[in-house]
C-alpha cells in the first residue's frame, strides 16, 4: 500500500485560544478522513488543547529562541525537505510569516493556505506588519472565518483563492437541548476575556442607564472569561459599586463547562468592539441560546439570516439598556421561536462535517 503524502498544519501553540481549538479540530477531522497529518508549534509550553488531539497526528516542536524566530524558520525548512508535504495550512499572522518565509527556501512545490483569524481592525499598521502581511502573496489559498472579512480580503488579494470558512463548533454544544426554563430566571451571559476591547464598560454603563430609566428590576449579567486587570476594569468595578450593581454584572472568571453555562443562559450578549468571527456567538447559537450582538463584523448578517436575536449599537449603551428592557417582556412562545431559530442556523453553518469538508477541498488535492 502506497504511503500517503502528509499535510502540515502550523500554529504558534496548543493554548486555550479559539484558533488553537480550530486547528486541533481540523487535524482530527483530516485524520478521520484518512489523511496523514502533522502539526508544527513553537511554544510547546502551552498545552491546553493538546489533550484533544488525535494521537495519530504527528507533532513537531521548535523553541522560539529570539524575537525574530530564526530557529522556527530553520526547523520548518528542515521539515519541508524531510516530509515533502503536499499542502500546508497555517493559522495566524506570525506563524504564517515563518512558514511563508521557509517556503521560499524550499525548491519543490507546496500548496500553502493561510487562514486569517484576527480582526483586520486589530492588525498593527507598522511597516514590519505590512511587509509581513504581503508575504501572504506566496499562498495559493486564503481563508477567513468571517463573511465580511472574506470580502475585504478578496479586494486585497485579488489573484488568490479567498474562501469563507466558518468556525467548526464541537459536538458538546450541539448536544445541549433547548432549555425553555432559561426564560424563568432570565440570566444574561457574556463569554470573553476582560481585555478593554471586549467592552465590559459598555455593559456596565448600560446597566446604570437601565437603573436610571426603567422601573423594572435591573437584569443580571454573568461574565465568564479570564479576568485581566486594567485601569478600565478598576473603573468599571468602582462604577458598579457606586450604583449598587455589583450583583448585576458579575465577573466569574474562566469557566470549564461553557455548554452547560449557555444551557442555563437566557441570552448571550456579545459587546466586543472588534472581532473577525466570534466563537462565543456560534457556540451560543449551537446550544439554542438567542443572542444580543454589537453592530460589528458579521453580526448583522447572522441576525438577519437566523432571526435568533437582536442587534445593538456599540456606541450607545442606552441601546443595550432598551434591548434588555424589551427582552425582559418577551413571552415563552416568542422565546422558544428564537431558540429554535438559533439551533437551526448553527446546525446549518457551524457543524464540523461541513467545515472540515471545505478545508479538505483545499488541502487534499
Amino acid at each position: 500500500m502506497k504511503k500517503s503524502i502528509p499535510i502540515l498544519l502550523v500554529i504558534d501553540h496548543f493554548g486555550s485560544g479559539g484558533a488553537q481549538r480550530q486547528i486541533v479540530n481540523i487535524a482530527n477531522g483530516l485524520i478521520a478522513a484518512g489523511e496523514d497529518v502533522h502539526i508544527f508549534i513553537y511554544y510547546p509550553e502551552f498545552t491546553h488543547h493538546r489533550a484533544n488531539l488525535d494521537n495519530r497526528v504527528m507533532v513537531h516542536e521548535a523553541v522560539k529562541s529570539n524575537k525574530f524566530g530564526f530557529s522556527v524558520v530553520f526547523k520548518l525548512i528542515s521539515l519541508l525537505y524531510k516530509y515533502n508535504y503536499k499542502s500546508a495550512l497555517v493559522f495566524l499572522n506570525t506563524p504564517a510569516f515563518y512558514l511563508e518565509l521557509a517556503s521560499l527556501f524550499y525548491v519543490k512545490k507546496i500548496i500553502l493556505t493561510y487562514s486569517e483569524r484576527t480582526s483586520l481592525e486589530l492588525m498593527p499598521i507598522g511597516l514590519l506588519s505590512k511587509i509581513r502581511y504581503k508575504f501572504h502573496g506566496v499562498c495559493k489559498n486564503i481563508t477567513s472565518n468571517s463573511i465580511v472579512q472574506s470580502e475585504k480580503l478578496k479586494l486585497v488579494h485579488v489573484n488568490k483563492n479567498v474562501v469563507y470558512i466558518p468556525n467548526a463548533i464541537p459536538e458538546p454544544f450541539f448536544d445541549i437541548e433547548i432549555n425553555p426554563k432559561a426564560i424563568e430566571e432570565r440570566i444574561f451571559t457574556v463569554v470573553a476575556h476582560t481585555t478593554p476591547f471586549k467592552n465590559f464598560r459598555y455593559v456596565a454603563e448600560a446597566l446604570v442607564l437601565y437603573k436610571t430609566n426603567f422601573s423594572s428590576p435591573v437584569p443580571k449579567i454573568y461574565w465568564y472569561g479570564r479576568i485581566i486587570k486594567s485601569n478600565e476594569f478598576d473603573l468599571v468595578e468602582r462604577l458598579l459599586h457606586e450604583h449598587d450593581l455589583t450583583d448585576n454584572l458579575v465577573f466569574f472568571g474562566s469557566a470549564e463547562n461553557i455548554p452547560h453555562v449557555l444551557e442555563n443562559s437566557f441570552m448571550l450578549i456579545h459587546p466586543s468592539k472588534f472581532e473577525s468571527s466570534s466563537n462565543s456567538v456560534a457556540e451560543a447559537l449551537a446550544t439554542g441560546t438567542p443572542t444580543i450582538l454589537g453592530n460589528i463584523s458579521d453580526h448583522e448578517i447572522i441576525l438577519k439570516d437566523s432571526s435568533a436575536g437582536f442587534l445593538v449599537d456599540l456606541e450607545n449603551p442606552i441601546e443595550l439598556s432598551h434591548c434588555l428592557e424589551t427582552v425582559s417582556k418577551i413571552t415563552s412562545v416568542e422565546y422558544q421561536k428564537l431558540c429554535l431559530n438559533a439551533k437551526s442556523y448553527a446546525v446549518k453553518n457551524f457543524k464540523s462535517d461541513s467545515v472540515l469538508e471545505k478545508y479538505s477541498e483545499l488541502l487534499s488535492k
